[in-house]
């Protein structure tokens, strides 16, 4: 049998020693012998027989079950480069009861039911084996590609990531992030083509898998702030604008920094708009006061802001902001009406409160503001009469009656005014020339009605 087996005659050795462990069987040395000659033929599992009663019967040897563990591993070896992967996995898996840190026995059994599409085993053995060995970028490479499939592409970036730390190179890795940049710049097409047609949730969830299958594009983050900013969805907009600032390393110089502040500022504009319809002035005005935190030269959030304190009746802070919208437009008709509305107000206050001296006051500067507003001229009139004002009190009354000839509150008012007198006594007096005059005047000093004072006259 040693002649055989020495000169390669396999099948002759096998014959020999088998006489000869008939003969003695007792002696260890004929079954390693007849194990190593089955191997050398390709019979595995003669061969893994003939070791396994070597070692019962030499238990202390070890070099014996290393040599089945390695029989095991080719076995598997032979059968995988068979494609016979399910008869691979189950010598694969005999070996792993015998040796459970062979390494790439671990690897081979994943590939097998990577194989057998057996996708769900594969993935919780592979987490199992990253829980011990975090340093092989072909673990986390597998994981992401398990991950990409079952559509978790979150966990799929984060394997990637983890990957490309161990291997900078790793080409499959490379190849995967390359495929799913691709995919997020096709769904971003999509996104705004259906943005474009006016789909604007159907575009959100288009941005949604851009973002998802690459989260580094920070104008990805842009164009779904935007998204939800026009969808009125402003807390989720805040969210995707503030993040791709912050990643921006909040840079004035980078093209999505800007793009991202200018969005966040509409966003807040637009979020407190939403919130001065329903009523909540306070928190408008926290949405608007961020804003401005960010552009102190756009004039609308002044207004917006000074709307909101008129609302609450915080007519001081209300003149302030508009008097800073202001100083952006001098020449802005809108601002110049609001702070008259400001100014009419608080002199109503105080005509309330009996300082009528202040309220002329107030009256007078609405009026300078907003000459157009017959009402103004009314109180005004009110509170000069009280102050004994006669004359200015009567002008201010024909001048109301001359804006709103139909005003039935100053047509009832000016039998106190001009006692024992009918209206059309009154407007074919000397005190209506006089009237018309005064008020051509303030039209002509408030520049942003001149057009308005011509039109009039």
């Amino acid at each position: 049998g040693a002649d055989h087996f020495s000169q390669g005659e396999w099948q002759k050795a096998i014959i020999c020693l088998t006489k000869a462990i008939n003969l003695s069987p007792q002696q260890t040395e004929l079954y390693v012998k007849r194990a190593e000659a089955y191997l050398q033929m390709g019979d595995f599992q003669s061969a893994i027989l003939n070791y396994k009663k070597a070692c019962l019967m030499e238990p202390a040897c070890e070099d014996f079950q290393s040599r089945i563990i390695l029989i095991l591993y080719l076995q598997g070896q032979f059968l995988f480069d068979q494609e016979m992967y399910t008869e691979a996995l189950e010598r694969f898996t005999h070996l792993l009861e015998l040796k459970p840190d062979y390494v790439s026995c671990h690897m081979r059994s994943i590939v097998c039911l990577d194989a057998l599409g057996r996708h769900g085993e594969c993935l919780q053995l592979v987490n199992e084996w990253l829980e011990k060995e975090r340093t092989n970028p072909e673990l986390f490479v597998l994981q992401a590609r398990l991950h990409e499939m079952f559509h978790e592409i979150t966990a799929c970036q984060e394997d990637l990531r983890s990957a490309l730390l161990l291997d900078p190179k790793n080409t499959e890795a490379l190849s995967l992030v390359s495929r799913l940049e691709k995919r997020a710049k096709d769904a971003k097409a999509q996104a705004v083509d259906k943005t474009l047609n006016g789909k604007l949730q159907g575009a959100v969830g288009r941005i949604n898998i851009a973002i998802e299958n690459d989260p580094s594009k920070l104008e990805y983050y842009v164009f779904r702030g935007t998204l939800h900013r026009r969808l009125k969805d402003f807390n989720a907009a805040i969210d995707d604008l503030v993040l791709a600032m912050d990643r921006s390393n909040n840079s004035c110089e980078n093209e999505v920094f800007a793009e991202a502040q200018r969005q966040l500022l509409l966003t807040y504009n637009d979020f407190a708009v939403l919130c001065y319809t329903k009523g909540f002035y306070s928190e408008a005005i926290q949405l608007l006061t961020k804003a401005l935190i960010g552009e102190k030269k756009e004039q609308g959030l002044y207004v917006n802001r000074g709307d909101c304190f008129f609302k609450m009746g915080e007519l001081e802070f209300a003149l302030a902001d508009y008097q800073q919208a202001l100083e952006l437009e001098l020449q802005d008709w809108r601002i110049w009406s609001r702070i008259a509305a400001v100014q009419n107000v608080s002199g109503l206050q105080d005509y309330k409160e009996r300082r009528y001296q202040q309220a002329e006051e107030k009256f007078s500067r609405a009026i300078q503001s907003n000459p157009l507003v017959p009402q103004y001229y009314l109180n005004r009139a009110k509170a000069r009469q009280l102050l004994q004002e006669e004359v200015e009190s009567q002008c201010d009354a024909v001048t109301t009656l001359l804006l709103d000839p139909k005003n039935e509150e100053i047509i009832s008012h000016l039998t106190h005014i001009f006692p024992g007198k009918t209206v059309a006594d009154i407007m074919s007096s000397k005190i209506v020339e006089v009237a018309k005059a005064m008020l051509d005047i303030s039209l002509q000093n408030c520049a942003p009605f001149k057009t308005q004072a011509a039109a009039h006259r």
